[in-house]
């Protein structure tokens, strides 16, 4: 793995953002995985190993997050900004016909992307994410998004984590302190912060009282092969949309994660299975049309 950056522009501000690259660089197949609202990239390090012989891996921290910069204008932490900078980046990289993993806000990037620039997506996995998204997630994510806690020791922030996000399932010890090791920073006077700019979480600031206005005529638009998987216990994606999803636009292929909430980690073996198989679909007859001669000319 390699660290990335480039210059994102626009809306409003230029800001380097931050990308960590696996596998082969000149590989033909190329995978981005996009994390959820407070995360970053390196919550796909397990995805990214288990693809990374087969396909080149890019895992964005997206701006505020991670080690991508933060803006100024904190109104411009937003959907628009978000998929402006996934699209800039996806032209920085030469990258067409890719095959996206977004986990929640992720995923709701690459649905823009689907629908407003096919030829980008080839393959979309959303996790546990969808054009219609339920009240009661959407104030249990305003309830601890933005918040700057300040801990003594990195034992307080795995803790901290493990409340927070009780619902990515039963994960190890190890699993929950590689989380935590790139979840912080190390703040000048002394313990550790979260990794991110509080200030994403001012969309929340108010607490909601309705849910978002449903995108289904988005997801009609998109037409390339999705895969969903759902947390069995989700709060945001109801199973509801889920039936709906497997039934109109591009009827997406539904798989829901036993134990799970909001949302599936993408940590255990057989999880990245579900992306390895849905993703490398169709390899073989791929690869025995680059292997067959190019027909003789008359």
């Amino acid at each position: 793995m390699i660290d990335g950056s480039w210059a994102a522009f626009g809306p409003g501000e230029t800001v380097r953002l931050n990308y960590f690259d696996w596998g082969p660089r000149m590989h033909p197949k190329r995978v981005v995985c996009v994390h959820g609202l407070t995360r970053q990239g390196r919550d796909f390090d397990e995805v990214a190993k288990g693809l990374s012989k087969l396909r080149r891996i890019v895992c964005p921290d997206l701006v505020g997050r991670g080690r991508s910069g933060w803006i100024t204008d904190k109104k411009l932490y937003n959907l628009d900004t978000y998929v402006a900078h996934m699209s800039g980046l996806l032209d920085h990289l030469g990258f067409e016909g890719i095959d996206w993993v977004g986990t929640s806000l992720g995923g709701l990037i690459g649905m823009r992307l689907a629908a407003e620039r096919p030829e980008l997506i080839r393959r979309l996995v959303l996790n546990d994410i969808g054009p219609q998204l339920e009240l009661e997630g959407i104030r249990g994510i305003a309830a601890y998004v933005g918040q700057d806690p300040r801990f003594k020791r990195l034992g307080e922030v795995a803790e901290y984590l493990k409340k927070v996000h009780a619902d990515f399932g039963d994960l190890t010890d190890a699993q929950w302190s590689e989380m935590t090791t790139h979840s912080v920073m190390r703040h000048p006077e002394g313990g550790y912060g979260l990794h991110y700019d509080p200030a994403i979480g001012l969309p929340f600031k108010t607490p909601p009282e309705k849910a978002p206005p449903a995108s289904w005529d988005l997801w009609e638009q998109i037409t390339c092969p999705v895969l969903l998987l759902r947390g069995e216990r989700s709060k945001l994606l109801s199973r509801a949309t889920a039936d709906r999803m497997a039934k109109t636009g591009p009827k997406a292929q539904v798989v829901e994660i036993k134990g799970v909430g909001h949302a599936p980690a993408l940590m255990s073996e057989d999880q990245v299975a579900l992306l390895r198989e849905f993703i490398t679909f169709g390899d073989e007859e791929d690869d025995a049309k680059e292997d067959r001669p190019a027909p003789k000319r008359a």
